[in-house]
């Protein structure tokens, strides 16, 4: 599968998004709780790799210079 480079800068923005407001959110946490959390995100980012919506976001946020 080829990921265009705003495919990909849309799922490290949402990738960074979701990892600060897990930390902030579980940060007081059992470590299980957290890295659990995290495995949840991995699943996310898998799921979103494989639709269109990262590069939509991209587009929508940046213009069409991405």
């Amino acid at each position: 599968m080829f990921l265009e480079p705003p495919q990909i800068a849309g799922l490290v923005l949402i990738a960074l998004l979701m990892l600060l407001a897990g930390w902030l959110g579980l940060r007081r946490q059992p470590r299980a709780i957290q890295l659990f959390a995290l495995a949840l995100c991995v699943v996310g980012l898998g799921y979103l790799a494989t639709t269109r919506a990262p590069t939509a976001l991209m587009r929508t946020l940046f213009g069409a210079q991405f």
